[in-house]
């Protein structure tokens, strides 16, 4: 499969795209980044939306099980991939884990998505490879190219209100 046949897969169904982060910690604010641009961009009215939960998840796990959405799909900085800063992984959370695991945030997004699951939701992450995430306020080059990049894509994917 595609990245772009994918996320097509994804925005089949009604999807809550999270971002999660840390903006005070560099490329680990990516996925805060994100989803704060997407909420601004996404028509009201879509079956999708944006949410910043930056890097406490658990505060908002329950809205998002009980909440109209099918998908989540998870926005985070990754680490450990031996990757090129700002490459792109998408795949069901589930099975990203088995390989290792990427997220920044991996404790916390297992226990999210187990929850979520029992709720009947299927939860990905898409998750972009970082460089730096040290404390600082300032994105790398190269996540920041990846970030307009998802957020293109994901705007192809969902609508965009403008």
């Amino acid at each position: 499969m595609s990245f772009t046949h994918d996320l097509a897969q994804i925005f089949s169904r009604p999807t809550q795209i999270v971002g999660i982060g840390n903006p005070l910690r560099s490329d680990d604010g990516v996925g805060c980044y994100i989803a704060d641009t997407l909420a601004q961009q996404l028509p009201s009215g879509s079956p999708h939306a944006a949410l910043n939960v930056e890097d406490v998840i658990e505060n908002h796990v329950f809205a998002l099980a009980s909440g109209p959405a099918e998908h989540i799909l998870l926005v985070d900085a990754i680490s450990g991939s031996g990757q090129t800063p700002g490459s792109l992984v998408l795949g069901k959370l589930r099975e990203l884990e088995t390989g290792g695991g990427y997220s920044t945030h991996k404790l916390a997004l297992s226990m999210a998505a187990q929850l979520l699951e029992q709720q009947g939701k299927q939860v990905y992450l898409l998750g972009i490879s970082a460089h730096n995430i040290d404390f600082g306020l300032q994105m790398e080059p190269a996540i920041q190219d990846s970030a307009a990049t998802v957020i293109d894509l994901l705007c192809q994917h969902a609508g965009r209100s403008h």
